[in-house]
């Protein structure tokens, strides 16, 4: 008798465990809007931590130009991919 209300609580236990591992959900397909936007944010960040290392001496002219170039290019390259708004 034992036994039985033992193997009852092990077997609900395992089926309330692995449960969500057999559920079919479906996973929303991420918006490409709002990855495009979180990367202009991204690539916003990047210029403004740029320009405080340019501006307490961590990097030179020279190299400052180079990521500061680089990084706009990705940025104009971000909002040239970014829809424009609709009416």
């Amino acid at each position: 008798m034992i036994e039985a209300v033992f193997f009852l609580v092990v077997a609900s236990a395992a089926a309330y465990l692995l449960a969500p591992a057999f559920r079919r959900t479906t996973v929303p397909s991420p918006d490409p809007h709002d990855a495009l936007e979180a990367a202009q944010a991204a690539a916003l960040r990047s210029l403004r931590d740029l320009e405080l290392d340019w501006g307490t001496g961590k990097l030179s002219d020279e190299d400052y130009r180079a990521q500061r170039a680089a990084l706009e290019g990705e940025l104009a390259a971000i909002v040239r991919k970014i829809p424009p708004p609709g009416p």
